[in-house]
């Protein structure tokens, strides 16, 4: 098999990549929320009526290091994914940073603050879907890297 063969990112490079990037859109999303909604508006999302109030309590008294914790996680994964697309060596730890600021965003959240009595289920399954596809993607982009794709 030729360099140039070898180095060509396939279809399914193309839409993990995608994928990745989507996801850390939403991810950003969510930040940016804590900058324009209210409590009251993410307690909308309280799965019942009984944890509204605790949910808006809890996004109150987030400090502001951990809402900046979360603001490096998601903007780190954002232009890890932004790194996969230009096919470049610096979205692996880019990814590595931010499942590293997410963890301790995660720390705060479920240890510390006790968030997952406030929070719906849903939310906490988001959560491990979050860690897991930080997981994915510090593989795929070292995968990527090792096979020549990033550069």
């Amino acid at each position: 098999m030729s360099q140039s063969t070898i180095n060509k990112p396939s279809a399914i490079y193309w839409i993990a990549s995608i994928v990745l990037l989507v996801w850390g859109l939403g991810g950003s999303s969510i930040y940016i929320a804590y900058f324009i909604e209210t409590p009251e508006d993410f307690a909308a999302t309280a799965e019942s009526a009984a944890n509204a109030q605790a949910y808006a309590d809890y996004i109150t008294n987030i400090p502001v290091w951990a809402i900046a914790v979360g603001v490096i996680a998601a903007a780190a994964r954002l232009l890890g994914a932004i790194g996969l697309l230009a096919r470049r060596a610096w979205a692996l730890p880019l990814y590595v940073i931010s499942l590293v600021f997410f963890l301790a965003a995660i720390y705060r959240a479920f240890v510390l603050a006790n968030v997952a009595s406030v929070m719906s289920p849903s939310h906490i399954a988001t959560e491990i879907i979050f860690v897991a596809l930080s997981v994915f993607a510090i593989w795929f982009a070292h995968r990527s890297k090792s096979m020549g794709i990033l550069k």
